[in-house]
């Protein structure tokens, strides 16, 4: 069988482009993908830290696992679908999304049956075990999905327009994880039972999405597997690399910092859990969208990378503004103000995963191979330190300013602290993975020069594929 025509793509002087069945049904796969992570990344601190009240050292010690295990995963998980049996198999990425989404389902269902509610110890060995695995199998799953789209097109507006539709289909998918945090608050039981849904749902979308895709087996059938270590170390040398890392690893701080900690923002909302619930669903869908398309209008005159800094700048300036504002008593319901014009600020991080795969397409025209998933895994390894920072960094600022676990009220110190946390933590981060996007090389007549030599390496490689 000829997979390259089941493709169903065609090629044009910018590069493939897909058809609209292709489009939804990659996108599909951030429905499953939103759900998981986002119930995990809501409700594992809460769960752990501050239900069953696993001490400072144990939690701390437990993500330092959790960093070190999961990273050095990444450079394996990632480069595992590169080297994939195709004819075994029947594809090199895709079985994993199948198999793999349907496992990490399971596991993120059953990461909250407690196995203690007293004793430290095994508190502590469920919280390593239960995020080690939920992260190995989001690497696998996650990485591999990542891969498959600079696979699939070349053409930058093309990524861009699936990274909105990305998106898009992202806001169903954190309604359910809006549900559960409120959920979660009424009772472990009717919690465990809404996640067991969610992880069938999750199932089912993984299996159908990876049953009805098809890759592009021309890019990589021929290429040869280059031994891990130098793999590695080519990657390392690329200054793209590195910049894009950068941007990308302290903004997932900033996002576990976000997620982690809503139940501590609770507090200084100043509305009830429900109508805080839905504000946080409004802002990071509709209002996340819109910004997103602001950005990806203005993409059309602008480069991405000019996009984002100018966007960064904003969106720290405001940050700070608000946090000084909202030091004056009397004004708390500004913060949902200060929240939704961020959210738009921010819509620049469309071009998070676009800039990513610029990476992979500089590393084809260097190299002569596709390794999406080694590049990927290399940068989650970084990515998953910061992801491993961001809640001992958050929980350390609550500690410091006075935070009670879970009571019903906070000190004014206390309140000045998740305010703090909330505005110029995630500012300072910001800053720091701007310097990162500032030395990115792929721009003007650098990405110009690569994208055209891209798509003549890939009408080479076609042309044999079809001819063998």
């Amino acid at each position: 069988m000829n997979e390259f025509k089941d493709t169903q793509i065609t090629l044009n002087k910018e590069g493939f482009n897909l058809t609209s069945r292709e489009r939804l049904l990659y996108s599909l796969t951030n429905l499953p993908n939103t759900i998981l992570a986002g119930i995990f990344e809501l409700t594992y601190v809460n769960f752990f830290w501050d239900d069953l009240k696993l001490q400072q050292f144990y939690f701390s010690i437990g993500l330092i696992i959790y960093a070190v295990v999961n990273s050095l995963n990444d450079f394996y998980l990632g480069r595992i679908s590169d080297k994939t049996n195709v004819e075994k198999w029947g594809s090199r990425r895709l079985v994993y999304i199948k198999y793999g989404g349907i496992l990490w389902a399971f596991v993120t269902f059953a990461m909250f049956f407690p196995w203690s509610y007293t004793n430290q110890v095994i508190i502590f060995i469920h919280f390593v075990i239960s995020i080690c695995a939920f992260d190995m199998l989001l690497s696998l799953v996650w990485l591999v999905w990542l891969a498959l789209l600079p696979e699939l097109t070349e053409n930058s507006e093309e990524r861009n327009k699936i990274a909105l539709f990305i998106n898009i289909v992202g806001v169903i998918g954190a309604f359910p994880v809006l549900l559960a945090f409120y959920i979660y608050e009424i009772s472990l039981l009717t919690f465990q039972i809404f996640a067991g849904i969610c992880a069938l749902i999750c199932g089912i979308c993984y299996y159908i999405v990876a049953s009805k895709l098809k890759e592009r087996p021309e890019l990589y059938i021929h290429q040869d597997i280059v031994p891990l270590v130098k793999a590695i170390k080519e990657v390392l040398k690329s200054k793209s690399f590195k910049s894009i890392t950068i941007f990308r690893i302290f903004n997932h701080i900033n996002l576990s910092l976000v997620l982690g900690f809503i139940f501590a923002y609770i507090y200084v909302t100043g509305v009830d859990l429900l109508t805080a619930s839905l504000l946080v669903y409004f802002n990071y869908t509709f209002i996340m969208i819109i910004g997103y398309g602001i950005y990806k209008k203005l993409s059309v005159k602008h480069e991405m990378r000019t996009l984002i800094i100018r966007g960064r700048i904003i969106q720290i300036s405001l940050n700070i503004t608000a946090f000084l504002v909202l030091l004056i008593p009397g004004l708390t319901l500004l913060i949902w103000v200060f929240f939704s014009l961020g959210m738009i600020c921010q819509g620049y991080m469309l071009f998070d995963y676009p800039l990513l795969m610029l990476t992979t397409d500089e590393d084809e025209v260097t190299h002569g191979i596709r390794r999406e998933g080694m590049i990927m895994g290399a940068n989650a390894f970084f990515i998953k330190i910061g992801q491993s920072i961001g809640p001992i960094i958050g929980t350390f600022v609550l500690l410091f300013f006075g935070f009670v676990r879970d009571a019903p009220t906070q000190t004014e110190q206390a309140l000045i602290g998740i305010k703090f946390l909330f505005f110029i933590v995630p500012s300072i981060m910001s800053l720091l993975g701007l310097l990162g996007i500032i030395i990115f090389p792929l721009h003007g007549e650098n990405l110009k020069n690569m994208q055209k030599r891209l798509l003549e390496i890939h009408g080479e490689k076609a042309k044999t594929y079809r001819n063998r």
